[in-house]
């Protein structure tokens, strides 16, 4: 197609512009209708293109050869049994084509373009007259009564539900796996370190409040080669989802195939990445697509192997473990459909082939997309302008439809400061019945506003009645091994997330665990909810309602209600537990940042009271309150409690409350409920309760009419200041117990959550909850056991653990032992549903007092370091292969699957092409010189590298440069064309070539004597880091921009005078070009896509090496904390260190409290735990923390625990200073963990 793309240019554009010329020099006015004819008849094509690619619904791959049969699991045949493509060197014969002195090298290339022995053919009818909307519809009316979902909510068993997500990226956790790896998919559950991991971080999920958690599924995490996939240990999917479903936790299954700019390629596998002639995405350049067959036949092989893992696994389905876990499954990621101008730029036919793909293989579940950025695509100037001349556009039917899956998700950067609106959100995603879905809700991960902005980010979205929503970058974005983008190295334009390297919870969640547990304490009666403006009235209830809220002193927006929705009478498919449908419950949203003079400013609520039993008179009655920390506050009206008499006059009713109610748990089942609310001092309020209520306890309460009530008791409850416990008694004993809390007890807040398939799980009806703990950061509840668990560190554990519950837990006999205190005088002595627990102690020595055991607690873990060994990277010893130059390659047949023409140097140096796609890349330049060679007073060395290296020449350490420029894919596609013109080495979007560094290496060459038969040899080392591949995200067509060397150039001396007469007049360009030829250049490093984790690489072939090792000088010193200064010695080239370490304490093992290598110093610093790269340091970074303790990788960690097992840790360092400082350090501190540079 460019071939006659091309030829057909060549023949028209020379007569378009004489046609042209002729009418400019006869009539300006007809040259002006025809150049706007032109420019509109080029945008209806290009309209067209984006409605109808011309695809068609059949993509076969055929191979060109009978030697090469698929494997059942869609796997392609291995390499050796691939044809090569005949290269042919013209001065040599067919056999002689793999000679020579870069034959290696063009060997190397042809296995990496065996997808041109492939021919992708297409049949059919055209996807756009095929694939409709309504061909891949979620069939509602078959599976609706387990699973639906209107404008409102999603209905699991026709229960209302939020999926509140957040990200759980599997592969992020560093694992040490002695499984064999499985290349045909499946495996089979195991009680493997990295199973017990899933499932303490997904129960941990949970206990926060979320009810969904979104997979995103990485291609090349999974395929290291083409044709091969692994699904074993740490990649088993299967066992992923079923822990899932034992686990009670709904997933979004994110199956790309790009899944985010945060991973290197968008998550394509290097083997694809490195294949130039396919286009990622259909890019053809940044902004600009064209649909490419090979792209989506690649598609198509990963959709073969990862749906079947999903299909077993859906919630519409059953299993041995009740229902499926799988919501939703999403297609794609970002697919930018516009530029910031409004123009079309994702093709439709890319979603319609990924739907028609998803459902031809039986995914049953509704599928949705993340294409849309709120809010620039729905109220932008661009897309209002576009939406009418698209409309008029389909009504002449100059182009197609547009495709829509069942869900169209958006992802929004601040949806706390520019709130969504549902009608805005129909209009453009033409989902009247769908629910709002912020599929990514981005600004809770952003950087500005670190916890709090997480926590503003989930209310302001349940304010607004978004009832789907995902927290991306969940995990701690410091990656293991090169899994980073370019992005993602920056990272201080991250904030550190929610879920530390151990899979333990860190500070930063605490403020989005508090917001969600409010919330889902009231889920059942306000996940399917209206807006009050929408539904301002309630028509009669049979006792007291409260219908409306109004707050002073609040600007217009601070303050959202909204009302329960009857869903028990139009929910499809099911029916609801709740059984006073006329009584329903509001929840008023308050924002109160604005109140910046003083956060702790009463408000004041003004309650619109229905009168018994008709709504033609009102009443009102008034609470005050204070907004705690958050400047927030999540308020309920209208909620009953209990249910053992035989009406609803049986029943206790909450009014209204000023006080946030931030979980409830039921007794006695469901006669009466624990609220867990804040003490006075943190949020102040009231309860008011309809009716004469006894209270008792800790709190006073009075007895009030309201006027037009006749015949109405109202309790109006004060809780009186400090922690305790109080209750309010209604008649028939049904009652509610109010635990007042600390802050520092609501930051550790978790909670016991019903799973979602209530037929299979115990659920009181009511909606309260199961159990609440508190006391330290990631309590869990383990659903099989009724156990409670500590989280992986005890580090921040407070004086005891509480739990409330309807009966005694059981706890971990080896962490915490049960308090019997029945003491009243104790905070929470002597209620039957409280159950404390304290820190265990760890007897060590039975000569030691209990005292000497405390003191010996407060230390710091202690690590006992043994065999501390050095070796240096010989450069001889290397796999060195020759780099083909330019010349070399006119000499053959085009390459034309590499991109070595696009470079601007003499020689092809871009380490991409040859499969070096780890981390580092090595070049070698060896060349002779004699004094007559020598042309110029300084001999300069040119090098220009994508993104950092390091020079050595003749054993001296030339320092290094640093090209590299942070580049937000976020800020859109004319934003990073824009800021690539300025400056080279863009993290992400188009990359200009500049860059280049000089390099005076005068005093380091040497010479030999004039008379010498040969000169002297002159040894060049260049060693090049990469932070990243690009990632093709929102329309930058980024990821084949050259990574390694990118071009070299001497200057300063001439290699062509000795072979010339000194008679001849020579052309200094061309002499000047042939001498860059005779410094023949060499690299070598390590082919990803050998490797079993093609991840898990630095890019020295030698990292393995297991000989050349001597006793270290530099001996840690044994102590609690320890610490040395390394000799880096920058001129010795690259150095190794590795040691063992052990735990000295054994019963600090069993708390298994967290220890992190600390590193400081102007080097880089890569670290390995048990053969896993686990950190990054580099001199830019100031200090980084890796983790040696308290993780998935510690051998201590295997199930059973290896008590007296070591775990070994290595180094890799090299750099432009002379030391760098290592120590062990028990935290790593928020204000260090911002500005963290491991990956």
């Amino acid at each position: 197609m460019a071939g006659m793309l091309l030829e057909s240019g060549l023949v028209l554009v020379p007569l378009g512009l004489a046609a042209l010329y002729i009418i400019v020099t006869s009539n300006k006015l007809l040259t002006a209708f025809i150049l706007v004819g032109l420019v509109v008849g080029a945008s209806v094509m290009r309209l067209r293109y984006h409605y109808s690619s011309g695809a068609r619904i059949d993509i076969i791959v055929r191979s060109s050869t009978e030697s090469g049969k698929s494997t059942a699991g869609g796997a392609s045949r291995s390499k050796k049994s691939q044809p090569r493509k005949s290269i042919k060197d013209k001065s040599a014969s067919a056999e002689d084509g793999d000679t020579g002195e870069f034959g290696e090298i063009v060997r190397d290339a042809r296995e990496h373009c065996d997808a041109d022995d492939e021919v992708v053919e297409r049949s059919g009818a055209l996807l756009s007259d095929v694939v409709t909307p309504e061909s891949t519809r979620y069939d509602a009316e078959l599976y609706g009564s387990m699973f639906n979902f209107d404008h409102r909510c999603f209905y699991v068993n026709g229960r209302p539900v939020w999926i509140a997500a957040a990200d759980f990226d599997y592969w992020r956790i560093p694992v040490m796996s002695s499984e064999p790896a499985s290349k045909s998919g499946g495996g089979k559950a195991s009680n493997s370190p990295v199973r017990s991991l899933w499932r303490r971080m997904l129960l941990q999920y949970k206990a926060a409040g979320f009810t969904t958690v979104r997979i995103r599924f990485h291609w090349g995490f999974h395929s290291s080669a083409k044709g091969e996939y692994d699904f074993s240990g740490s990649r088993n999917v299967n066992d992923l989802l079923a822990l899932c479903e034992e686990v009670g936790i709904l997933v979004i299954a994110c199956i790309g195939p790009y899944i985010g700019n945060d991973v290197q390629g968008g998550g394509y596998p290097f083997w694809l990445v490195q294949r130039d002639h396919v286009r990622l995405r259909h890019l053809w350049s940044s902004g600009l697509k064209i649909w490419d067959d090979r792209f989506a036949a690649a598609q198509g092989e990963w959709y073969d192997q990862i749906i079947p893992m999903l299909v077993g696994h859906e919630v519409v389905t059953k299993n041995t473990r009740g229902h499926g876990c799988i919501a939703l499954v999403q297609l794609e990621n970002h697919l930018a459909s516009r530029t910031a101008s409004g123009l079309p730029l994702a093709l439709h036919d890319e979603t319609r082939l990924l739907a028609r793909m998803a459902r031809e293989r039986i995914i049953r579940v509704p599928l949705a997309t993340n294409n849309l950025c709120w809010p620039t695509d729905f109220t932008s100037l661009a897309s209002q302008m576009w939406a009418p001349v698209e409309k008029k556009l389909r009504g002449y039917k100059l182009i197609k439809e547009p495709y829509s899956a069942d869900i169209s998700g958006f992802y929004a950067s601040d949806i706390d400061s520019s709130p969504a609106d549902i009608d805005t959100v129909a209009r453009v995603t033409k989902g009247d019945n769908t629910p709002m879905a912020a599929l990514e809700l981005s600004g809770a991960a952003s950087a500005d506003g670190g916890q709090e902005n997480a926590g503003n980010q989930i209310e302001s979205a349940l304010s607004q009645g978004l009832s789907v929503f995902a927290v991306p970058n969940f995990f701690k974005l410091a990656d293991w091994g090169n899994l980073a983008s370019s992005v993602q190295t920056a990272a201080a334009s991250y904030p550190a997330a929610a879920t530390a390297e151990d899979g333990s919870f860190s500070d930063v969640s605490r403020a989005s665990r508090i917001a969600l547990h409010i919330a889902r304490a009231f889920e059942l009666q306000a996940a399917s909810s209206d807006a009050v403006d929408s539904r301002p009235w309630i028509s009669h209830t049979k006792r007291p309602a409260v219908r409306g809220v109004k707050i002073g002193a609040l600007p217009k927006g601070a303050v959202r209600v909204r009302r329960q929705w009857e869903h028990n009478q139009a929910a499809a498919g099911g029916t609801s537990d709740e059984s006073d449908t006329d009584h329903v419950t509001l929840v008023t949203y308050v924002d109160g940042r604005s109140l910046n003079a003083d956060a702790s400013k009463e408000l004041g609520f003004m309650f619109s009271l229905t009168d018994k039993p008709v709504s033609s008179k009102s009443s009102s009655f008034a609470l005050t309150a204070t907004l705690g920390m958050r400047k927030r506050g999540i308020f309920v009206s209208n909620i009953f409690v209990g249910g053992g008499g035989t009406s609803d006059d049986d029943r206790l009713l909450l009014v209204a409350a000023s006080k946030e109610i931030y979980t409830r748990v039921s007794l006695d089942h469901g006669a009466s409920e624990v609220w867990v609310c804040a003490e006075e001092s943190v949020q102040a309020g009231q309860l008011f309760f309809h009716g004469e209520c006894q209270v008792s306890g800790h709190a006073d309460a009075e007895i009030v009419d309201i006027d037009h009530a006749k015949g109405q008791k109202f309790s109006f409850v004060i809780p009186k200041p400090g922690t305790g416990v109080f209750q309010v008694t209604y008649k028939n004993n049904a009652s509610v117990h109010v635990v007042l809390v600390s802050q520092q007890a609501l930051d550790t807040l978790s909670v016991k959550y019903a799973s979602y398939d209530s037929k299979t799980h115990d659920r009181p009806k009511s909606g309260a909850l199961l159990a609440a703990a508190w006391g330290a950061d990631g309590i869990v509840f383990d659903p099989a056991s009724e156990k409670v668990e500590l989280p992986l560190s005890t580090a921040a554990t407070g004086k005891r653990i509480v739990v409330v519950a309807q009966t005694k837990p059981q706890a971990m006999p080896e962490l915490l032992e049960f308090v019997d205190d029945n003491n009243h005088a104790d905070l929470f002595g002597g209620c039957p549903f409280i159950w404390q627990y304290s820190l265990a102690p760890v007897k060590r020595d039975d000569t030691r007092s209990a005292t000497e055991d405390a003191v010996e607690d407060s230390r710091p873990a202690s690590l006992a370091v043994q065999k501390f060994e050095r070796r240096i990277t010989n450069w001889d010893s290397l796999p060195w292969k020759l780099l083909p130059t330019l010349s070399d390659l006119e000499t053959m047949d085009q390459i034309n699957v590499m991109s070595w023409q696009r470079d601007l140097g003499t020689f092809a140096y871009h380490a991409t092409d040859v499969g070096f796609n780890a981390s580092h890349a090595l070049y070698r330049c060896q060349v002779r010189l004699k004094p007559q060679h020598i042309k110029s007073r300084q001999i300069l060395l040119q090098l220009n590298v994508r993104h950092r290296c390091t020079v050595w020449i003749n054993g001296t350490n030339m320092s290094g440069h640093e090209t590299f420029r942070v580049s937000d894919p976020r800020s859109g596609l004319a934003s990073s064309v824009f800021k690539a013109l300025r400056q080279p080495g863009a993290s992400s979007g188009p990359d200009r070539w500049g860059g280049t560094a000089t390099y005076d290496v005068t005093k380091s060459i040497m010479l030999s004597e004039a008379d010498a038969e040969e000169g002297a040899l002159n040894e060049v080392v260049v060693l090049v880091e990469s932070f990243g591949a690009g990632t093709q995200a929102d329309g930058l067509n980024d990821a084949h921009t050259p990574r390694g060397l990118i071009a070299a150039y001497w200057h300063g001396f001439n290699l062509i005078g000795e072979d010339h007469d000194d008679s001849e007049i020579h052309d200094p360009a061309h002499d000047s070009r042939l001498a860059q030829l005779k410094t023949r250049w060499e690299i070598c490093g390590v082919d990803a896509t050998q490797l079993p984790q093609p991840f898990n690489s630095s890019g020295l072939p030698d990292e393995a090496a297991q000989t050349g090792w001597m006793l270290a000088v530099e001996k840690p010193l044994v102590k609690n904390e320890w610490s040395t200064r390394i000799n880096v010695d920058v001129d010795a080239g690259v150095q190794w260190l590795r040691w063992q370490i052990s735990d000295l304490d054994v019963g600090r093992l069993l708390r298994d409290e967290p220890i992190y290598l600390h590193i400081v110093g102007r080097a880089t610093v890569f670290t390995w735990l048990n053969g896993i790269l686990l950190g990054k340091h580099r001199a830019s970074a100031g200090e980084s923390f890796a983790l040696l303790r308290g993780g998935s990788l510690a051998k201590s960690r295997l199930s059973p625990p290896q008590i007296s097992a070591s775990d070994e840790v290595m180094l890799m360092v090299y750099g432009w200073a002379d030391d760098v400082d290592i120590s062990t350090t028990s935290e790593a501190t928020s204000a260090v963990a911002s500005q963290r540079m491991i990956t």
